[in-house]
This record gives C-alpha cells, structure tokens and sequence, in this order.
C-alpha cells in the first residue's frame, strides 16, 4: 500500500475519530473511492485506532490519573457500565459474523443524515433545559450513564458518529456540556481499546506479513493519527463548551445526501 493512502487514512481517522462525523463512515467512503479495504487490513485498522487510543489517553491523562483515588471509583464504575451495551453488540457482531451491513457506503449515507439530525438536537436549548439542571461529571447518574451507554452501541453503525452521538445523549439526558464531553471519550477508551483487542486477535491468526502494510507504514500510520486526533479532540472539546456541536449537523447533510446520491448512480449503472 502507498504512503500517501496510508498517510490520507491516518488523517481522516484521528480528524473524524472525536468531530461528530464518524470515523468509521469516512474510512468506508475512503476506502471504496481508494480501493483500499480498511475493514480487511487488520493491520492498519489496528493501527489507526492506537493512534486515536494514544491521543485520549494523553488529553486526558490527569483524569485518568484520578481513577486510582478513593473518590474517582464510583466514576470509573460507571465507565465500566456505560461500556456494556457497546461491549455486548461488538462481541456479538464478531461471533455471529454480521458485520457486512458496516461496510455498506448506502447505509453510511443515510447514517450521515441520522448524526446531522441528533447534533441538531445538541443545539436545542429548550431540550437542554427539559433535562433540569445539568450534572458534573463527578454526579453522572446510572440512568444517564445507560443512556450515553446505549448510544455509543447504536454508533458501531458507520455514518452514525460515535462522539456525536454520546455527546448528544450526554447532554439532552442533563449533564454538563463539558462532562458530557468528557464521558463520551472516557467511554471511547475501552470501546476502542476493545475493539483494537479482537482485531489484534484476528491479525495475529491471519499473520501480519498477509496484511500487506510494512513496519515503517504501521509507524506512520500510528504517528499521524495520534497526532491529528489530539488536534481534533482539543477542537472539539471548545466547541462543546459554547455549546456549537450542532454546527457539524450542516457538513453531514451534505456528505449523507452526495453518498446516497453516488450509491443509488452505482447501483442504477450496474
């Protein structure tokens, strides 16, 4: 595989992995324009997830820290809670082998226009307000902590964006914008860091030399998407805090609307 396409993926994972507009949907339309099939190279899939790994584990390193005193363990039990429904449907998605539909570019389309709507949402004060006074962090509740839980599992559907969506979930279910930010990509760690595992455990049965990426691109590939994540999670981070996630709604109309455009002309010249 050429640098450049490994170097191209890299960018549009760390960018897309934390901006609300899925990373999983981006690589699927990236891939099939390429001709690279992101899903089959365990290797780079690997790889590329380090990187976003590495970038929330460095952004949020004092926090992480915090886990080991006495008052973080009631907020490190609801990570572990919150990363049940996700956990669940990824193992059953890899044990049954029904994971074709999340290759689908039509799907992602209409997935596209799904996270449009849900970040218009973020931006509607009056449901923000419905939800009472919004929470820390630190006071998240087992009914919100389900709540985003379930919204990170129903984003394994690439177009439906991972961070918009718990973010989103986050905050209509009345918890601080900012701690809401933050839940969503504490709950990233193990969702990715699970996810990197069972592809680790395929690639290691199918051997890394049958992946087709050299050593030296498997570098690059980790370098440049830990470092274009931490930009993009730093970004994101601001704009939650004045309350402008809802702008990214307007991007992924557009993108839903081209993609189910181009798949219905593929499928129509067929």
């Amino acid at each position: 595989m050429e640098y450049l396409k490994v170097i191209l993926l890299a960018v549009v994972q760390g960018v897309t992995e934390f901006l609300p507009v899925s990373s999983s949907g981006h690589l699927v339309i990236l891939g099939d324009l390429l001709g690279v099939d992101v899903e089959s190279s365990l290797t780079l899939e690997i790889m590329l997830h380090a990187g976003s790994l590495a970038a929330i584990v460095v952004f949020y390193f004092k926090l992480l820290l915090g886990f080991f005193r006495k008052d973080q363990l009631r907020l490190m039990g609801m990570v572990i809670l919150g990363s049940v429904p996700a956990g669940v449907a990824g193992v059953a998605i890899k044990l049954t082998g029904s994971d074709a539909f999340l290759e689908s570019p039509l799907i992602t389309g209409f997935a596209f226009l799904v996270t449009g709507a849900l970040l218009r949402l973020s931006g509607k004060e009056k449901l923000v307000a419905s939800a009472g006074t919004p929470v820390p962090l630190k006071n998240i509740t087992i009914r919100q902590t389900l709540t985003v839980g379930f919204a990170q599992m129903f984003a394994i559907l690439p177009g439906l964006s991972r961070s918009g969506s718990t973010i989103t979930a986050g905050i209509l279910s009345g918890v601080e914008r900012e701690g809401a930010a933050a839940f969503s990509f504490l709950l990233a760690l193990p969702a990715i860091g699970g996810a990197v595992m069972l592809e680790l455990k395929d690639m290691l049965k199918e051997g890394v030399a049958s992946s087709g990426v050299q050593p030296l691109q498997m570098g690059v590939a980790v370098a440049v998407s830990a470092l274009t994540s931490l930009g993009a999670l730093s970004f994101l981070v601001r704009l939650v805090k004045r309350g402008k996630l809802d702008r990214f709604a307007w991007y992924l109309f557009a993108l839903g609307a081209l993609v189910i455009l181009w798949q219905v002309k593929v499928r129509l010249g067929r």
